[in-house]
């Protein structure tokens, strides 16, 4: 299936808390080929934190996640049964997230912002919740590589 054949779902628009999530939803909606280097069956949590206070905490201001299905994307509202990883993300780096116009825009950006943390200008951190190995065969390690969060897949053996 080409990548510009992915299809995208937004389960339940108004059960999202924030506005920011709301905005979000619909440009990953928008992007689906965001996703198209994951296998079917991928799900993983976006959690949505106003600093990095809360983000320790684990207060998030709004979670949804996002199944990968074989013909696109489902985003839905609260946080997976069983995801295979939480992306953290500020406020302010999804703000400007949901500026960018391609799947490598996006991606670069995001790869800075886990780089470069900055409380106010953004940023992105990963919780995985299954075995490095085993996200990166899902199709996680391609989305890293090309953001500049893995350089090389035998960064891997350095986690």
């Amino acid at each position: 299936m080409l990548e510009d054949e992915l299809t995208s779902q937004i389960i339940d628009k108004d059960a999202y808390k924030t506005e920011i999530a709301k905005k979000y939803t619909t440009f990953l909606a928008q992007y689906p080929e965001i996703f198209s280097d994951l296998i079917s069956g991928s799900i993983f949590d976006f959690a949505l934190y106003d600093s990095a206070e809360t983000y320790y905490k684990e207060s998030p201001v709004d979670i949804f996640n996002v199944l990968r299905n074989g013909n696109g994307i489902e985003i839905k509202p609260g946080g997976a049964v069983d995801s295979d990883l939480e992306l953290a993300l500020s406020v302010s780096a999804v703000k400007k997230l949901i500026q960018t116009k391609s799947k490598v825009e996006y991606a670069e950006l995001c790869g800075s912002f886990y780089n470069d943390p900055d409380d106010e200008k953004g940023w992105v951190d990963f919780v995985l919740h299954k075995r490095t190995q085993t996200i990166i065969d899902m199709g996680y390690g391609k989305f890293a590589q090309a953001s500049g969060i893995l350089n090389d897949y035998d960064d891997i053996n350095s986690i």
